[in-house]
């Protein structure tokens, strides 16, 4: 089906929305950084987020349940889980690294996709895509010897190049999956969105139930962070993702969202006043421009 013909002023409009979510995303890793020094445990904290963002998802799609089929439930529930493991490994690794840290090296995943589509997708590459991994592995390396003095990786970033790893597979079992059969993405998101808040329901429960009695002591600038997460990072950036794949290319979606480590390292400085340094800028400059390069490669080949 040929995607709507936008004006302008409406191409202005969605690039505007999809600078917010790439805004959003790249303040998340600062904010996660100062709920938990609040006390708020990983689960509770995933639980919370999810659970508040659920309610904006049905009323901005206007989602009614009954259209909701089996694969879609299935599909949702996977993506789900593969989320929860993101943002869990992401949630602990900040505690860990920097903020700025953890918001370029979670763009690995966007260079990590193609190695998943060579081998489970049996899909050739172009000698460009390998040069784009290769170069954004030279960047993760300087950010680990800004970080530690060596070419070892951290515990917080040994986390976030786990997330990343996830979160690559992810995004290729997502298009694997979606593809060519008539799913609705919206209800897949609310299924998937559900699904980490039950998650980190069940994970309260089982492993700390002792931190559903923190809920009333959450300071309000917590609770501030939080709600921002919900509403802004995740149901708002559901939402808009979705909308802008339909109306406009990836590549121009990708571009836009690859702006995300840029604004991680901004609000690490300005939120959690940290000082980025020579090196780390190198080496977050390279993984920047390795995700853009393949962006762009792979948008070229589906023109």
């Amino acid at each position: 089906m040929p995607r709507k013909q936008l004006s302008n002023i409406e191409l202005y409009l969605l690039d505007l929305g999809l600078l917010v979510i790439a805004l959003s995303w790249g303040a998340s890793y600062s904010l996660m950084q100062l709920i938990i020094q609040a006390g708020v445990t990983v689960p509770l904290f995933l639980m919370l987020r999810f659970a508040l963002a659920v309610p904006f998802i049905f009323i901005g799609a206007q989602i009614r349940l009954r259209k909701i089929t089996q694969g879609e439930l299935v599909n949702g529930i996977l993506f789900g889980g593969l989320l929860y493991a993101i943002l869990t490994l992401e949630t602990l690794g900040v505690k860990y690294t920097t903020a700025a840290n953890a918001g370029f090296l979670i763009a690995l995943s966007v260079v990590i996709v193609p190695f998943f589509e060579r081998v489970f997708g049996k899909r050739k590459q172009s000698k460009l895509i390998y040069c784009t991994c290769l170069l954004s592995l030279v960047g993760g390396g300087i950010l680990s010897f800004a970080n530690t003095g060596n070419f070892g990786v951290n515990k917080g970033d040994l986390l976030i190049l786990l997330a990343a790893l996830i979160r690559g597979f992810q995004i290729f079992m997502f298009g694997k999956q979606t593809a060519s059969k008539p799913y609705s993405l919206i209800n897949i998101t609310l299924i998937e969105l559900v699904t980490v808040s039950l998650l980190g329901f069940i994970f309260v429960l089982t492993i700390e139930p002792v931190s559903l009695r923190f809920i009333p002591a959450i300071s309000l600038n917590a609770w501030g962070y939080i709600l921002f997460l919900s509403v802004m990072a995740t149901a708002f950036a559901f939402l808009m993702q979705l909308y802008a794949a339909k109306t406009t290319s990836p590549t121009r979606v990708g571009l836009i969202l690859s702006l995300e480590p840029t604004f991680a390292a901004l609000f690490a400085i300005i939120l959690m006043g940290e000082s980025i340094g020579i090196l780390k800028g190198i080496g977050g400059a390279i993984i920047v421009f390795s995700a853009l390069l393949g962006r762009i490669a792979e948008g070229r080949r589906y023109e």
